[in-house]
This record gives structure tokens, C-alpha cells and sequence, in this order.
């Protein structure tokens, strides 16, 4: 199934797996198992990556993956620091030591090893809440805001309108760029966005006024380029100038770009836009199990590291962060 990669390695994030020569047959056939494993698209994807360098280690280094041992792993974290040329953040670093952890954990549980003997790597202490995506300020999400709105082409409207549900509601970018337009409703006067959520969990969303506002404006002008009535409208709500399909790699860019032009020094990500949400929406007062909620935290460990004591709670979380960035 995978041999042919061997004879023609590609690079790391290329869609494909460069496998070590002594990985052949079923110990390959077991890795792309592992990776389909996985139910999100975006957990196989970082985990092939995490794959992908820990084969480059053992290739540069002669180790045959299948006989790791603790030891490799240790050195293993040095040599991912020189590849850097940095320090690499504690989370990340636990991250892709975990990711190998559990390759090598499926492959025990195949029976190609004996026992998964890389597990015992030393791992950078996180606590649960800890994040290394830094948050917007509210003058620097303002700026965005308006930079978005501010923004030029035929698709000026989709970007006001793309950043403001992002920023607006925290929804992850997966969630915006393939929602359907069927899942746009109405409730008490707002909009609403029904989104599939981690593990596949179906939710409502309530768009504060001002996104709800730049998003009809949006498909109002769509429909017009598209020569129907915004009922007609059919597909995803975030497309193309052309009507094409918006995929995560422009919406990021699309992201990364209007915060350069807002003037924000550090790197915006779709990322740090969910982060600035719930950080906002933490300091403005809203519920914490609100922000729960809307985050799809399994655990209030990770949402109360934004939440400050001593603030009298306030319901709607979007529209509190909405309504102060206006």
C-alpha cells in the first residue's frame, strides 16, 4: 500500500509519508490505520506531521524506529530544538512527544513491537489551562475589526464579515469555512448558526447584531454578483470571490493578512481569534460556563484560566465581546 514511498520520499506536511527503510509491509500498513484512526481531518493531519519528523530523526540518525527506546525520545527533544534553532514551547513540545507516544502505542497493541517502550520520554509539565496562543487586546481587536471592514476587493464584504463571526463567537475556523448556508436561521431577531462541533456535536449559535448585520450584507452582495435572490443562494456561506470553495489555508492567510494591515505586530491566526473571544469575553463578565459551553471544553480547566474573580456574570458572551469592540 505505502512502498512506493519509500523510492520517492516527500517532505514533511506534502500530504505523504516518508517512511525509514526499516519500516516495510505491515508495520506501514499500521500507520496509516493509526492516522485513519482518528476522526478529525485535522488530528490525522497533525499527526502525520508529528510522524513525519520523528521518521527524519531516525532517518538522520541511522535508529531503527522499531527498536526507540526512552533514550531516543530524550534526544529525540534535543534534536527537534536544533531543527528550531529555539527553545520550543513546553505545550508544543508535549504535544509531539505525545503524538509519536501514541504511534508507537498502536503498533504495541499490533503486536510489530513488544511493548511501547518511548512512553516514558520526559515530558514538559502544562497545567490544563495553559494556553501559548497570545490574545488579542481589546484595541488591537478593535483595529482588526475595522481593518476587516475596511478591507478592499470583491471579497472586502466576505472578510468583514468572516473575521466578525470569528471574533465574534470563537467558532473554530473549520466550523465558519464549511458551514452550509442551510444552517443559517433566525431566533428572537438574531442570527443563528447551527455548526457541528467537536465530536461531531450539532449547535446553535446566536450572531450578535453587528455579525449577523455584516453577514447579510455579505450574501446580499453575493446574490447580486450571482444574479438570484438571497434565497437561491445555494452551498457553503464563505466561498470564493468566484464562488469556489473557501478552504482553511486562504481563511488563514485571509486572517494573518488583515491583521498585518490592522497594524498588530504579532501573528493573527484564526486561533488567536477564538482565544481573544473567550479572553474578552472572560473580562467583560460573561458566564464561564457560557464560555464552556461555546468552546466545546470538556472541562472548566482550560476555561478558567481566562476568567477573572470578583466580576458580576453576564449571559451572551458574543454579544458582550460584540457589542465592545464596536
Amino acid at each position: 500500500m505505502t512502498a512506493e514511498l519509500i523510492r520517492e520520499p516527500m517532505p514533511i506536511g506534502s500530504g505523504g509519508i516518508s517512511f525509514p527503510p526499516a519500516l516495510l509491509g505491515f508495520a506501514q500498513d499500521a500507520t496509516m490505520a493509526w492516522l485513519l484512526s482518528f476522526d478529525s481531518k485535522n488530528t490525522r493531519d497533525a499527526y502525520r506531521l508529528e510522524i513525519e519528523r520523528w521518521f527524519g530523526f531516525c532517518g538522520e540518525t541511522g535508529l531503527d524506529p522499531l527498536q526507540a527506546r526512552k533514550s531516543h525520545g530524550d534526544v529525540y527533544k534535543r534534536w527537534l530544538e536544533l531543527q528550531a534553532g529555539k527553545p520550543i514551547p513546553p505545550k508544543t513540545m508535549q504535544r509531539r512527544i505525545s503524538a509519536v507516544s501514541s504511534w508507537y502505542e498502536y503498533i504495541a497493541d499490533e503486536e510489530i513491537i513488544e511493548a511501547n517502550r518511548f512512553k516514558r520520554t520526559r515530558r514538559p509539565k502544562v497545567s490544563r489551562g495553559h494556553s501559548e496562543t497570545t490574545a488579542l487586546t481589546r484595541d488591537e481587536a478593535r483595529a482588526l475589526v475595522a481593518a476587516a471592514d475596511a478591507d478592499h476587493g470583491p471579497a472586502r464584504l466576505r472578510t468583514s464579515a468572516f473575521i466578525r463571526v470569528l471574533l465574534h463567537t470563537g467558532i473554530r475556523i473549520e466550523e465558519a469555512i464549511s458551514a452550509d448556508l442551510s444552517a443559517l436561521g433566525y431566533e428572537r431577531g438574531l442570527r443563528t448558526l447551527r455548526i457541528v462541533g467537536k465530536g461531531t456535536k450539532p449547535k446553535k449559535r446566536r450572531l450578535p447584531v453587528e455579525s449577523g448585520y455584516a453577514l447579510d450584507r455579505y450574501l446580499e452582495d453575493r446574490a447580486r454578483r450571482e444574479g438570484v435572490e438571497v434565497s437561491q443562494l445555494t452551498g457553503r456561506i464563505f466561498v470564493t470571490d468566484t464562488g469556489g470553495r473557501f478552504y482553511r489555508s486562504s481563511a488563514s492567510a485571509l486572517a494573518t493578512r488583515i491583521g498585518r494591515q490592522a497594524g498588530i505586530r504579532a501573528k493573527v491566526t484564526a486561533h488567536v481569534l477564538r482565544h481573544t473571544w473567550a479572553s474578552l469575553a472572560a473580562e467583560l463578565g460573561a458566564d464561564p460556563f457560557e464560555i464552556k459551553e461555546a468552546l466545546d471544553h470538556e472541562s472548566m480547566d482550560t476555561t478558567m484560566g481566562y476568567i477573572h474573580s470578583g466580576r458580576q456574570l453576564e449571559r451572551d458572551p458574543s454579544q458582550l465581546v460584540a457589542s465592545a469592540l464596536e
